[in-house]
């Protein structure tokens, strides 16, 4: 539309020296709103009518450039602010490829954990601190207790937890507990100090707190019970 109006406002202007003036135009065109005169039209107007209309194409065409200056200084402003987030984006990346990098090695670590075995068949020469030492275990032989709790069902009834034998199909547990089944002889203390409770006999406390409907009596609890681990 400035283009147009530019190319309208120097006919115009070279019509109307040429034409002089005449009777007028019957009409009055009004750019502001996109009404102009065609060329017969302007050919009629007289003198003033020309020059009013000459006025107003000149003073559209200044809005319209006010408009093109704006929009030039926007779209500066608009250019910088995109050159600053890409230059914030050039400066994240590094960190972006560190995460890329955490979470593939977090998604391996979860993979190789979810194929570690859940049960374990004994085999000759076997006992519980040496298959807690074993890598697709728990990679460390004190932790042998676990595996001993986990299957005193099978192994119940031996003065020595070491005493296995051989297809004896034992128990790995893998998670970490919300629930623990009481056995003969232990108190809240010894629950809480087991490393896959708490490892920390001090915080008993924790287990009784979360059970308080089933035990009047932290220092009395049954067999058999089994008490909200929270986590």
């Amino acid at each position: 539309m400035l283009n147009r109006l530019i190319v309208a406002a120097v006919l115009l202007a070279a019509i109307g020296l040429m034409s002089g003036c005449g009777g007028g135009c019957p009409r009055t065109a009004d750019p502001a709103s996109g009404d102009f005169y065609t060329e017969e039209e302007y050919q009629k107007c007289n003198k003033e009518q020309r020059e009013f209309y000459c006025g107003q194409l000149l003073d559209e065409y200044g809005l319209n450039q006010d408009c093109v200056d704006a929009a030039k200084a926007d779209l500066s402003k608009e250019q910088k602010a995109v050159s600053d987030l890409q230059g914030e984006l050039d400066g994240m990346e590094p960190r972006l490829m560190s995460l890329r990098s955490e979470v593939a090695g977090l998604e391996s670590e979860i993979a190789y954990f979810e194929g570690l075995p859940r049960m374990y068949t004994v085999e000759k020469g076997d006992f519980l601190y040496k298959i807690s030492g074993m890598e697709e275990v728990y990679a460390d032989p004190l932790k042998w207790k676990r595996i001993w709790r986990a299957n005193k069902g099978v192994i119940d009834g031996f003065n020595d937890p070491n005493l296995i034998y051989p297809d004896w199909e034992l128990v790995i547990p893998r998670d970490w507990p919300y629930s623990y089944t009481v056995k003969p002889g232990e108190t809240l203390w010894r629950i809480a100090s087991y490393w896959e409770i708490y490892g920390d006999g001090r915080m008993w406390t924790r287990i009784f707190e979360a059970n308080t409907g089933s035990i009047s009596n932290p220092d009395v609890i049954q067999p058999g019970q089994v008490l909200t681990i929270p986590r």
